[in-house]
């Protein structure tokens, strides 16, 4: 219902009924205008009211922007989501009055003196103040807090959420109580807790690392050890294994050494490929052997190695064995 037609039936109800038709339009006139504020206004007056409130809304859209522009809910959602629920009501109401600034000295509602103006402008100022105390949450969780953001930025190039969901969620959780607290205020606590957080969160890098550069191959190890590879080359086996544990403790001491690692990674893979290319020479020469066909099997390394003497210069060396023509294959290379 209309303001006016509220105040019209309080006064006919209230108006003593001797009263002429015309006092009693005089007396509603005259309430609507103490209302509104409307008699006292000069158009001077009114114009002034609605460029200060559209002043002060220019300062509350420009610091609403830097909620994005400077990403705060990351750091005071809290804050951020007050402020957008004060925006979604004064967005509209200053449009409205954008377009009927002669509105600007009316009454913003029936049961308040605030005039549509004193609504904007004090909508506008905890839009401003909200935003406000938002970067100075920031400012307090990027100083304090830094080391944390910087240690989980590697954390998620490493994928540890995913290899290491359970221990990495529960440091999250830390780190979300201490932008809480610092929020709140609480900066020396916070600063002492730091260090310890920090800890836990290079104990999860190394484990990252670890996981990181090498699963692929722990997962070709684990298909090792339950072949018959391991069997016919224990001692390669081990030596494969020797090369994961070499890997591994490297990753943990120098964790931050990505090019080192990747060659550590790239030792224990030719350490695979060693074992996996020595079995399959050891089906080739079985499956000679059950052929009968070991003569031309040794022919052919024969013939491979002639090529290398040959190629070095070393002449005919077939009156060797395998292994001393690849000695003075490789003195003559050396």
């Amino acid at each position: 219902m209309n303001k006016f037609a509220i105040i019209s039936s309080l006064l006919l109800f209230s108006l003593s009924g001797c009263k002429t038709i015309d006092s009693v339009q005089q007396d509603l006139g005259s309430l609507a205008s103490s209302i509104t504020g409307e008699e006292q206004a000069t158009p001077e007056q009114i114009q002034a009211a609605y460029e200060k409130a559209q002043s002060v809304f220019q300062e509350a859209l420009t610091a609403y922007n830097q909620i994005d522009t400077e990403n705060l809910a990351q750091f005071d959602e809290e804050r951020v989501a007050k402020a957008r629920k004060v925006w979604a009501v004064l967005e509209p109401e200053f449009n409205e009055l954008r377009l009927a600034p002669e509105h600007a000295l009316k009454s913003a509602s029936l049961f308040s003196s605030d005039t549509v103006a004193d609504e904007v402008m004090s909508q506008s100022q905890e839009v401003i103040s909200l935003v406000t105390e938002a970067q100075l949450a920031k400012q307090r969780i990027t100083s304090v807090l830094q080391p944390i953001r910087d240690e989980f930025a590697i954390l998620d190039q490493l994928d540890a959420e995913t290899s290491y969901e359970k221990r990495y969620r529960e440091l999250d959780k830390q780190h979300q109580q201490l932008k809480e607290m610092l929020i709140d205020g609480q900066e020396q606590q916070v600063a002492e807790y730091v260090p310890k957080l920090l800890e836990q969160l290079i104990d999860l890098e190394k484990d990252a690392v670890v996981q990181f550069y090498f699963s692929q191959y722990i997962e070709k190890i684990y298909g090792l050890a339950n072949s018959k590879k391991v069997d016919i080359f224990p001692t390669v086996y081990q030596d494969v294994r020797k090369q994961l544990e070499q890997g591994e403790t490297f990753s943990k001491a120098n964790y931050r050494e990505y090019e080192q690692i990747k060659q550590q990674a790239a030792l224990l893979s030719l350490q695979i490929d060693r074992i996996n290319s020595l079995y399959a020479e050891y089906l080739a020469q079985k499956s000679a052997i059950d052929k009968d066909t070991v003569e031309a099997h040794m022919l052919s390394l024969e013939s491979e190695i002639y090529a290398l003497t040959m190629a070095a210069g070393l002449g005919d060396l077939r009156g060797l064995s395998f292994q001393e023509q690849l000695q003075q294959v490789r003195k003559a290379i050396n």
